[in-house]
């Protein structure tokens, strides 16, 4: 019974909605779609020379900085070991290859 109100009511509905495709990703015709391919082409292909201009400011900036070689002031809490660590004398850390070259 309910099957056949509905069959009924499909069959009654006009032309336009029975043939009627749900473009869920926003898709249009053919043309559209190249339409939208090409404008994204010509932003990318305008974008280009702006994120060349940034790597070279920022290659250029790079360059120009000087090199952290010096190491700050050795505070008496910096090292504070309450037990040495289980790897060489156990004076140093894991990453400090200074000291562990010293070993």
């Amino acid at each position: 019974m309910l099957g056949r109100s509905l069959l009924r009511r499909v069959a009654r509905s006009p032309p336009s909605l029975r043939g009627q495709k749900r473009l869920v990703g926003g898709h249009g015709s053919p043309e559209e779609i190249k339409e939208g391919m090409a404008w994204w082409k010509k932003v990318t292909y305008a974008s280009l020379p702006l994120v060349a201009g940034c790597l070279a400011i920022n290659t250029g900036l790079e360059l120009m900085h000087h090199a952290h070689d010096e190491e700050g002031p050795v505070y008496s809490y910096n090292k504070i070991r309450n037990k040495p660590y289980p790897w060489g004398k156990g004076d140093c850390n894991f990453f400090d290859l200074k000291c562990r070259r010293n070993e």
